[in-house]
């Protein structure tokens, strides 16, 4: 089966859209969005009206969590707390209704999914360094973990039963786990990229032929960075998405 795993679209429309394109142009059979549907970007109901429609699941971001008022943003950074305090002022009732329905985590026979970490899921812990992977390798059982979070793609094996062993990083496009290896994927975000590419990244697994690919898209950037100065959000969220950071 032909899986595309995608998360952090962050209300940017033109994004989810060519996104969408692109996994019907791979022919995938299932979507699995990891979360952080909304904030920073203008588009949050028009984004959770789509990945409703085509997901076949979705997960609860942090950022979802703190438009719901669930949890203090206190944390958040002065431009993600502005984002997020208008989007609550202009979420609908059914974005709210749908965001209330996510679940934090979900796990199939051979894959676990969840949006910030399998470490505490709810306590949005960033797998950003190497020790944070090696630790949650020690919180999945499944072979495949899939998380979002960082908006840095990024694919870390280990053999199965190996406690010593320095874990394989990959952030090429492509990778083929060995039968024998665990593995965790950074699909990156869809809506905010910061890994100083500024195409939106999902990922494609094919759980039949065994292999990972990290694909990157082309989207309408002027396109977002408009929407979003018509909606007066912070200037430094609008430039950072032709950066990539």
């Amino acid at each position: 089966m032909l899986y595309g795993i995608f998360s952090d679209i962050h209300a940017n429309l033109s994004a989810l859209e060519m996104v969408l394109r692109s996994m019907d142009a791979r022919k995938v059979e299932k979507r699995i969005c990891l979360g952080d549907i909304v904030g920073y970007g203008a588009n949050p109901n028009e984004c959770a009206a789509l990945v409703k429609k085509h997901s076949d699941f979705c997960l609860l971001g942090n950022h979802d969590s703190a438009a719901l008022k669930r949890e203090s943003y206190s944390d958040f950074n002065v431009y993600a707390k502005a984002a997020i305090e208008w989007t609550q002022s202009v979420m609908s009732d059914s974005t709210k209704d749908y965001l209330k329905s996510l679940p934090y985590i979900i796990e199939e026979p051979n894959f676990t999914f969840v949006h910030a970490s399998p470490v505490s899921p709810a306590d949005w812990n960033y797998v950003a360094l190497i020790d944070d992977a090696v630790e949650a390798f020690s919180y999945f059982s499944t072979q495949f973990c899939l998380i979002g979070h960082t908006h840095n793609p990024v694919i870390v094996a280990v053999t199965a039963n190996s406690d010593s062993e320095i874990p394989t990083i990959s952030d090429g496009p492509l990778y083929r786990p060995r039968d024998d290896e665990r593995v965790l994927i950074n699909v990156g975000s869809v809506g905010q990229p910061r890994d100083r590419d500024n195409r939106a990244s999902w990922c494609l697994m094919d759980s039949d032929g065994g292999w990972i690919e990290i694909v990157r898209v082309e989207y309408d950037i002027l396109a977002t960075q408009n929407a979003m100065r018509k909606e007066n959000l912070p200037q430094f969220l609008i430039e950072r998405l032709m950066l990539g950071r």
